[in-house]
């Protein structure tokens, strides 16, 4: 990435090595074996390093700011694993597109970010590198930080194709207004019956305390974005997860509970505890809603858990607002797994045969799990960004934030919670986020698509789901008619794609 800085700090060493091999004073050198022995052990000590290793690597951007190729936390990590790192960052709302484009055009990187495995297409051509002997020899922090789950779901017939960045919660967490549930003498939902009867509560009882009826109980984004958990009351996601279901790896958009989910959605719009731009919100929008206090339930990271009290107090300071996590209810009549997918790994790094030197990118990425990489990519450098003081981190939180970016991208391991309560520096704030955590470890069923190839082809799931979905919650059409939705994808091509799936996970999954 300092392509210019590297030449010239490599030339100065280089000339400096000649000067010294040319000063004055030769003839008085007398060779001894002892002379001869520390000459040669001051060649060793002074032996020009070798060259370091350019890697080029596509990642997502993560829709944060572009990071400076001079950034010093970049330099650091270089001169660290001794490596160039040339990182092109594509834009993440459209990362997957553009991968597809770049690899089309016979654009190939040595290493690219992934958030399942390795595209079908690339692994029939011979593009994708085995990484077993590789990680055998030169990752032994890679071994010993990453659980066999993840290696599992990056592997096919027991051979790795990718590095995985190990994850143990679920997706996302419900929130909810603990303020609002005190205020009315309510106590957390367990059922999706007793999630109506909140609602409706925050629908008619002014909660917020302004005298208007101006509560909005429910809120999501567009294109049900962050419903996680309401349609996960029912075991199914609404974004693209795979489950294997009576004998098939399908897409949970066409699994029967979906119906039940949607109908659920749809007597919260007919009942008014839908937030009712809930198709449109922008992400922005919604947000506003949010910190504004007029939304009383929604869906987010859990991640984000303090972070939403932290906006509530700076916003609505006089209203008290207490955010807190809660389990996901129970649907009616549902006796399996709640929540949101569970993946045992986050995001996925896939080296391409292609590459001049694998093992300077394992070695790379070893690195980074590496204790002293892990303490560095969560929070900068030693010194800088943090310190330690009488055996506990003390953060700079201002220079945190100006590494965010830089966290993001290059983090490859899971959660550290010493780190995350040495950042957060306030007892109440780690407590809200251990809570959300908790709630991820017990909830979330398995997207058994993880490491899978990606789909050739989807057939237009994505669009007419969106469709089928927008009309039954809506009301347009009944609720009985996503039956024949579902028909009409597989005719038009679904059951191929149902059957592509079905037969890669029995013969490399199924046990």
């Amino acid at each position: 990435m300092r392509k210019g800085f590297k030449q010239t700090a490599f030339m100065m060493s280089a000339l400096s090595l000649l000067a010294a091999g040319c000063g004055n004073g030769e003839e008085n050198t007398v060779s001894t074996p002892e002379a001869t022995k520390s000459a040669t052990a001051t060649q060793a000590a002074t032996a020009i390093p070798a060259a370091p290793v350019k890697i080029r690597m596509f990642a997502s951007d993560q829709s944060l700011p572009p990071l400076d190729a001079s950034d010093p936390n970049i330099v650091f990590m270089e001169k660290k694993t001794n490596t160039d790192v040339d990182l092109v960052s594509l834009p993440h709302s459209q990362y997957e597109d553009q991968l597809k484009l770049k690899f089309a055009s016979g654009d190939f990187p040595d290493v690219y970010q992934s958030w399942s495995g390795p595209e079908a297409d690339l692994i029939a051509a011979g593009k994708v590198l085995e990484l077993n002997d590789l990680i055998e020899k030169f990752g032994p922090n890679l071994k010993k930080n990453i659980p066999q789950a993840a290696w599992d779901a990056v592997s096919v017939n027991g051979k790795i194709l990718a590095i995985p960045q190990p994850s143990s919660n679920s997706n996302s967490t419900l929130y909810v207004r603990q303020d609002w549930l005190d205020k009315l003498g309510l106590q957390a939902p367990k059922t999706s019956d007793e999630l109506m009867t909140v609602l409706k509560a925050f629908r008619d009882k002014d909660p917020n305390g302004n005298g208007k009826k101006d509560e909005i109980p429910f809120s999501m984004r567009e294109k049900f974005t962050w419903g996680d958990n309401i349609f996960g009351m029912w075991g199914v996601n609404n974004s693209y997860t795979e489950v294997y279901f009576n004998n098939e790896v399908i897409i949970q958009n066409i699994h029967p509970n979906m119906k039940q989910s949607l109908g659920f959605i749809k007597s919260m719009v007919d009942e008014k505890v839908m937030d009712s731009e809930f198709l449109t919100n922008s992400r922005t929008v919604w947000e506003q809603k949010i910190k504004s206090g007029m939304v009383g339930m929604w869906s987010h990271t859990q991640q984000l858990a303090w972070q939403w009290q932290a906006d509530l107090d700076k916003t609505i300071p006089n209203d008290k607002p207490n955010v807190v996590a809660i389990p996901t209810p129970r649907g009616t009549g549902y006796d399996g797994p709640l929540g949101t997918r569970w993946s045992p790994v986050s995001k996925t790094y896939i080296i391409m045969k292609s590459t001049k030197n694998p093992e300077a990118v394992v070695k790379y990425f070893d690195w980074l799990m590496s204790e002293e990489g892990q303490m560095f990519t969560d929070l900068g450098q030693e010194g800088d960004s943090y310190k330690k003081e009488n055996g506990k981190i003390v953060v700079d939180t201002t220079k945190m934030e100006k590494n965010k970016a830089f966290n993001v991208i290059f983090k490859i391991h899971g959660t550290n919670q010493a780190v995350e309560e040495a950042k957060l520096s306030n007892p109440a704030a780690f407590a809200k986020l251990k809570a959300a955590w908790a709630i991820g470890e017990k909830e979330g069923f398995k997207n058994e698509a993880v490491g899978m190839p990606a789909a050739k082809n989807t057939y237009n799931i994505d669009t007419m789901f969106l469709e089928e979905g927008s009309k039954i919650v809506l009301g347009k059409v009944p609720v009985e008619h996503f039956d024949e939705f579902v028909k009409t994808w597989r005719k038009q091509g679904g059951d191929q794609m149902v059957k592509e799936r079905t037969d890669w996970y029995n013969k490399n999954r199924k046990k």
